[in-house]
């Protein structure tokens, strides 16, 4: 995503200022970025939660849940012309945040939830027919993956920390094979931290859903991580 070049803000009298997109201060611009209207200003995202979607096939996908709380609700799949699949995580809110995935949907296999408060696996093996009827667009049918609010539906969640625990090892892998360590890439600028995380990130073969931000976010979290538990092994 190119930066804006200016931010307009429209009164309800119908005139409008214009500010310079360069003199918003960091926070503003973070917020910005958080709502999808900017890149984020280090080029890596700073977000409570991260969810890494897998697929049967290895593909590895990462989007940014910026909330204190964020538990998968449910996840299915509408199929028309062209299948669909909707996920939404319950965020303490009065709505929940929703994602459509069109990548192969039927075929998104597990959703893992990372935040500084733990990790949550949602395995998405099972699915639940519902059949919608017909509309204008044709028939409707709905797979049901995953739905915490329905006892009938598939529900297989548990924690994630034997996933997470692979992530961190495989993060320490990749730092190993690029030659540096945690310590000295995390005492790096933003610029050599993206650079960092862009190899890590190839080598994981991890993806932005929406955002390339989003990985690097997840990434810069998992070294955190990582230093933590360098940390207490040390003491």
């Amino acid at each position: 995503m190119s930066a804006p070049k200016r931010l307009l803000i429209e009164y309800e009298d119908g005139s409008t200022r214009a500010v310079e997109y360069a003199a918003l201060d960091k926070p503003l611009r973070e917020a910005l970025s958080r709502l999808g209207l900017a890149p984020s200003p280090s080029g890596i995202a700073a977000s409570k939660h991260y969810a890494v979607l897998r697929w049967e096939d290895g593909w590895q996908e990462v989007v940014a849940v910026d909330r204190d709380t964020a538990d998968l609700i449910r996840y299915f799949v509408i199929r028309r012309i062209e299948d669909r699949g909707r996920l939404s995580f319950e965020v303490g809110g009065e709505w929940p945040v929703l994602f459509i995935i069109e990548r192969m949907p039927d075929e998104l296999a597990s959703v893992l939830v990372v935040g500084t408060d733990g990790s949550q696996l949602y395995a998405l093996d099972g699915a639940l027919e519902r059949f919608e009827g017909t509309f204008a667009a044709g028939g409707k049918r709905e797979y049901v993956k995953f739905d915490g609010t329905s006892p009938r539906s598939p529900q297989h969640q548990g924690q994630g920390s034997e996933v997470l625990a692979a992530m961190i090892d495989s993060v320490r892998t990749e730092v190993d094979r690029m030659g540096t360590t945690l310590q000295a890439i995390r005492g790096t600028d933003d610029s050599g931290r993206v650079r960092a995380y862009r190899d890590v990130a190839a080598g994981l073969g991890l993806m932005g859903h929406e955002r390339q931000e989003d990985v690097y976010g997840l990434i810069e979290m998992l070294m955190e991580m990582a230093a933590k538990i360098d940390e207490w092994t040390l003491s």
